[in-house]
């Protein structure tokens, strides 16, 4: 329940930085071309680009864990589940 409770936070908070990044009136970062830094990696990346959740980044550290494999930085080729423990990746209500 409090780990749901914190992923919900985490989202929250997440979209209120995407919209943050949009905002023009009063620019939240003193990057003066922030906007279109921001339309211009949508473009190329979608709108959540920072995105929560196993199944949304697995091939990122799949990708990430074939390169530490193949630079012999592990001893063997672990997957992305192999990164967490198997309670971490249920979802349940109560």
């Amino acid at each position: 329940m409090v780990a749901q409770s914190l992923f919900k936070a985490f989202l929250i908070t997440q979209k209120e930085a995407y919209q943050d990044l949009h905002e023009t009136a009063a620019l939240k970062t003193m990057l003066p071309w922030v906007v279109h830094h921001v339309e211009e990696v949508e473009r190329l990346m979608g709108s959540d680009y920072w995105p929560y959740g196993l199944d949304s980044n697995v091939h990122v550290l799949n990708t990430f864990l074939r390169y530490s494999y193949e630079q012999g930085l592990s001893k063997r080729q672990l997957t992305a589940k192999d990164l967490f423990a198997k309670e971490t990746l249920e979802s349940f209500k109560i």
